[in-house]
């Protein structure tokens, strides 16, 4: 788990800087920050979700999406709002061996701002290909699950608890041909 006094950026609704603050305070006052969301598929097309730690802040033990993070201070490469696509694609790549244990070829899905009702992030959403081994990351993720679309779909209607977002981003990426196996 990252150091809580590591500092994220608070930026605008067209991601511009506008202050630095702690984890604690983006998260008591649903400041919008950078993120970013990694969905794992195995290679037989099912996706790999993580069910987050509980002792985590936000949606503890609930399932969540492959790997995910903030963009932390020492993410910027040139500063605080140059080569963000650079930026973003770096720490998915570090979200993505923190918390599973691989390393994989990264294919950016889209950006998304704020949504009332979903998330309070402007989040980059990649996803990857990897069948493991995955390693987990323990302070952060409790278990991994693989699960098809109407696997997924099913665990939304059960008594688990699955975090708004990966549903969302999941149909985003099957809307778009990006869940392998899937019509779009």
């Amino acid at each position: 788990m990252t150091d809580a006094a590591t500092r994220i950026a608070v930026v605008d609704q067209n991601d511009r800087f506008l202050r630095w603050e702690d984890r604690r305070a983006v998260h008591e006052h649903h400041l919008v920050h950078r993120s970013v969301h990694i969905l794992v598929f195995d290679g037989a097309g099912r996706l790999v979700l993580q069910r987050r730690h509980p002792d985590k802040t936000v949606y503890p033990d609930h399932w969540d999406a492959s790997a995910s993070g903030h963009v932390e201070e020492p993410d910027y490469v040139a500063g605080i709002d140059e080569e963000l696509d650079r930026v973003y694609a770096i720490t998915a790549e570090r979200e993505l061996e923190e918390e599973l244990g691989v390393r994989a070829p990264l294919r950016e899905v889209g950006h998304f701002g704020p949504e009332a009702g979903l998330h309070y992030e402007q989040t980059r959403l990649f996803t990857a290909t990897s069948d493991g081994p995955f390693t987990i990351q323990a302070d952060e993720v409790a278990e991994l699950r693989r699960v098809s679309w109407e696997e997924l779909l099913a665990l939304t209607s059960s008594e688990e608890p699955v975090t708004p977002t990966v549903v969302e981003f999941a149909r985003r990426v099957r809307e778009r041909g990006g869940w392998p196996g899937s019509p779009a």
